[in-house]
């Protein structure tokens, strides 16, 4: 079911495999990326309600990535995330596009908070 699948893309292995094993308990669906090359052969493939991103990856940037994903003509909601957060980082985030920004640690329930805020299927636009 498309509207409760998240690509999460992260290239630090421990902290994927939390996010996607956190999600799938939660009773979405989630499908893992390495980094952004991984994310965007996943997202030709469409059916995600929201992309789950890393800020700094070994093979380029969430903003790379986000940019990457709006040049497909894919409106999908991005959700970026940091260690290296700050309200400038935010406000970038925001400015790039991105539905909403995570400073790193977050609790699953706020990412679960900002997923229950994403708009339904039928009213994204392209």
């Amino acid at each position: 079911m498309a509207s409760r699948c998240v690509l999460v893309v992260d290239d630090e292995p421990a902290m994927l495999r939390m996010l996607v094993d956190g999600l799938c308990e939660s009773g979405w669906e989630a499908s893992p990326a390495e980094g952004g090359t991984d994310a965007l052969e996943l997202l030709r493939g469409g059916g995600f309600a929201a992309v789950v991103s890393d800020v700094r990856m070994r093979d380029g940037d969430g903003f790379s990535l986000l940019r990457s994903i709006r040049a497909l003509g894919d409106p999908v909601p991005v959700i970026l995330m940091s260690s290296f957060g700050s309200r400038s980082a935010e406000s970038q985030a925001r400015s790039a596009g991105a539905f909403a920004y995570l400073d790193k640690p977050f609790t699953l329930g706020e990412l679960l908070e900002v997923l229950g805020r994403l708009p339904s299927p039928s009213r994204q636009e392209p």
